[in-house]
């Protein structure tokens, strides 16, 4: 062996290790971005169940739904209803939406890195990206508007108090509560919280779930997506 042999069988041990390790690293990142993928799809489409029989079961929270379509020629008392409506219709749009896309894009993902195809992993990555942008503007939108949100809910129940509708009946069983903040009533048993207090703070906690929920579904895209980097440049420098 001579001198000029030791850099080339160096040369060629560091390009069989290289090798070695990039097909490693690579099964690596379509094993997670496939098992990712498949988690994301199954979620979506429990999403997408989950709406669908919320806003098809008329068995659900029905008192309250029912006492939201009803007008009863009072003006603030209307007008909150028409907000809240609008909202819910909103928000099960923006929900199902969602549930569509967040299925696609696993299945596109899981697709494409089970037959490691480069062009669907790409796209797969950009369509996710898109996503993720899309839910953080959600999450920081309702954070902006979280005191509107909390001053339309707790009007509706204030006005529905003070006209002593339905409404206000319907609340009290449902949320075991009584009376207004600020407003002392002798009907209600001490102790027992009010309504507008009861309410707030049960979607308040409902939204802070959600949170939680976002945080780690944008860590798992964050994740998707750094695989999907990954395996596009694995494949790119093969």
């Amino acid at each position: 062996m001579n001198e000029l042999d030791v850099p080339i069988l160096l040369y060629l041990l560091q390009y069989f290790i290289f090798n070695q390790m990039s097909k490693v690293a690579y099964g690596c990142s379509r094993g997670v971005l496939v098992l990712l993928n498949v988690a994301l799809l199954i979620a979506s489409l429990v999403l997408i169940g989950l709406v669908l029989w919320i806003r098809f079961d008329n068995n659900f929270e029905a008192e309250i739904r029912k006492d939201l379509k009803i007008h009863e020629n009072i003006a603030p008392l209307d007008s909150y209803k028409e907000l809240i409506n609008t909202g819910l219709t909103v928000s099960f749009w923006v929900l199902l939406v969602f549930g569509i896309a967040g299925a696609v894009i696993g299945l596109i993902g899981a697709v494409g890195a089970v037959f490691g195809l480069k062009c669907i992993i790409g796209f797969h990555f950009v369509l996710l990206l898109i996503m993720a942008l899309l839910e953080i503007a959600i999450g920081i939108y309702i954070l902006v508007t979280r005191d509107t949100l909390r001053q339309t809910v707790q009007g509706y129940v204030i006005a529905a108090y003070n006209a002593k509708t339905l409404d206000y009946d319907s609340i009290r069983m449902r949320y075991d509560c009584c009376g207004i903040d600020g407003t002392p009533d002798l009907a209600c048993l001490t102790g027992q919280p009010t309504c507008t207090g009861a309410v707030w703070d049960r979607l308040d906690f409902s939204l802070m779930v959600a949170g939680f929920v976002l945080m780690g579904i944008l860590i798992c895209q964050f994740v998707s997506c750094l695989c999907s980097v990954t395996a596009l440049c694995i494949k790119r420098n093969e």
